[in-house]
């Protein structure tokens, strides 16, 4: 009895492991023939891939030139001719260029006691102490007798070398060299509220030098964005940077406007004329 019921296990185990060989090698079989037809549409092209044309496919995109001649694409000009091409313009020293861009705004004018371009009078004593002086005081800052150097001018984003190229192009202007005209003094803003008083003469004395144009970091007039913050503060802090001066973040603004002649009170008016035309 035993014996027959082993048997019975033995041929049911038989039989299902014959099943499972007889289906893998169906599905072996299956996967074999469906292999072999999709390579079948790559090799004759009518897949998603053509091997009828790959030498076109991996050959060179052009060849070297060797026959001397000047290859133009289709489309595009012919090469000009070197003796029939404009002679470019001169472009401006760096030195004038950094003129231009900041120090114009008190040297052109004399504004905040600075030596006019071109005055040899009034840049005599001074190339006197040298070059490497006049570098100095241009790149650090220099308080004078008469007046103040801010540092780079107030333009904080020049490098030394720009603010030296400057300082050589005046001294040069001022020896007798170049005597191109420098550019036109800021005129005084329009005020917005009429201003008869102090305040406006003041600020068409020596505010606007970099008032109106926003130089050295100075809060154009009639610009509220940039006076704001300012006005934030309270008149009394403004009044105190104008007066005693104040170095800020991106500029700074020299004891009354670089002129000790005016008072205190002078000083105020022109305060007062700017924020009220600012607001």
């Amino acid at each position: 009895m035993s014996s027959s019921h082993d048997n019975a296990q033995q041929d049911a185990l038989f039989v299902r492991n014959f099943a499972l060989v007889l289906l893998l090698t169906v599905i072996g079989i299956t996967i074999t023939f469906l292999a072999r037809h999709v390579y079948h549409e790559f090799v004759t092209g009518t897949g998603i891939y053509d091997a009828s044309d790959l030498d076109s496919r991996i050959a060179p995109v052009g060849a070297a030139n060797t026959s001397g001649e000047t290859l133009t694409l289709a489309g595009s000009a012919p090469p000009a001719d070197p003796a029939a091409a404009a002679v470019p313009a001169t472009a401006a020293s760096p030195g004038e260029a950094a003129y231009n861009k900041v120090c114009f705004a008190c040297h052109a004018q004399g504004i905040a006691s600075a030596p006019k371009r071109g005055d040899p009078e009034a840049w005599a004593p001074r190339i006197a102490l040298g070059v490497e002086t006049l570098y100095k005081h241009a790149v650090e800052g220099f308080q004078g007798s008469a007046g103040l150097m801010p540092p780079k001018g107030g333009g904080v984003d020049m490098t030394d070398d720009e603010v030296k190229a400057a300082v050589d192009y005046m001294v040069t202007a001022a020896q007798g060299g170049s005597t191109a005209a420098a550019p036109p003094a800021p005129a005084a803003a329009e005020p917005a509220v009429a201003d008869t008083g102090k305040g406006k003469e003041v600020f068409d004395a020596v505010c606007f030098a970099c008032h109106t144009p926003g130089a050295a970091g100075a809060p154009k007039f009639g610009d509220a964005a940039a006076w704001a913050p300012r006005i934030a503060k309270g008149i009394e802090m403004l009044y105190d940077h104008s007066v005693n001066g104040f170095m800020g973040e991106a500029g700074l603004m020299p004891p009354k406007g670089g002129r000790p002649d005016f008072s205190d009170e002078d000083i105020k008016a022109a305060v007062d004329f700017m924020v009220s035309n600012s607001q």
